[in-house]
């Protein structure tokens, strides 16, 4: 790999070298072409990552439920409460038992 070296003979990375190359139009247009292609990307890795959580802090969920012997209706009652399909509706304050 060659280093370039600028006028004050200090050395010039790659990068920096093909950047100075380009004229403002190109630029702008390479930046338009990957711009969208490196946010599309870092969108599906983000969300990739997010699924492994949820599912990993589920999964711990229901592990601890299980060692604290809770029956499997009862975890499915804590496990669709924080969900927006829950079937059973929450009980209000006037309506909790003591």
């Amino acid at each position: 790999m060659t280093v370039a070296l600028c006028p004050d003979n200090t050395e010039q990375s790659p990068m920096t070298e093909v950047l100075t190359k380009l004229n403002p139009g190109e630029l702008v247009g390479l930046l338009w072409t990957a711009g969208p292609i490196f946010c599309a990307l870092v969108w599906i890795i983000l969300g990739h990552v997010l699924e492994y959580h949820r599912v990993s802090v589920a999964g711990a969920l229901k592990k601890a439920m299980v060692e604290r012997g809770m029956t499997p209706e009862e975890i499915r009652l804590v496990m669709d409460a924080g969900s927006k399909g829950s079937q059973a509706p929450c009980k209000g304050p006037a309506e909790v038992e003591v």
